[in-house]
């Protein structure tokens, strides 16, 4: 069963200071059934708008990743033991109930996933002076780029001026 959904940004509520949906979502994508497993696999699209690790500026981001999810009907009365260990498979499988998947979460982790850990509004950002706070992308400040140094560390920096 091929399916097109598109799902407005409040549905999945990424709405932080520094990360937030700034387009509805767009899943294409595919269900295949397979005894009591629903496969779903397919496209993911949608906007962020993130602030830039360097120099703090909000930026857009554009998330258009794979989605693969495996659902397996909920099994009533089910006991886990102590330890479990878990497979691959394990992170990309959901539960389902009375014949409904849900994608939200699946979908929504999948959106904050796709972000990087240290997030650029580009790759030679300069970000922020660590005297005045000014954006160094667009002003450049007068500062004395030279950090004070660490009173431990100035026998090595006398040693230093002397073999220039």
């Amino acid at each position: 069963l091929d399916f097109e959904v598109l799902e407005t940004r409040q549905h999945f509520d990424i709405n932080s200071p520094d990360c937030s949906l700034t387009e509805d979502v767009k899943i294409q994508g595919k269900l295949e059934k397979t005894g009591e497993e629903i496969l779903c696999q397919g496209l993911l699209e949608t906007g962020l708008s993130v602030t830039c690790s360097r120099c703090l500026a909000d930026f857009n981001f554009l998330v258009k990743n794979q989605l693969k999810v495996h659902f397996m009907p909920r099994v009533e009365g089910a006991k886990p033991g102590n330890e479990v260990e878990l497979t691959e498979l394990d992170f990309e499988q959901e539960v389902y109930e009375e014949d409904r998947i849900n994608l939200s979460s699946p979908v929504r982790d999948l959106i904050l996933l796709s972000l990087p850990q240290i997030r650029l509004c580009k790759k030679d950002c300069a970000g922020l002076c660590s005297q005045c706070g000014i954006n160094l992308n667009e002003k450049h400040c007068d500062c004395n780029k030279e950090e004070p140094c660490d009173p431990r560390l100035a026998v090595l920096q006398e040693l230093k001026d002397k073999l220039k």
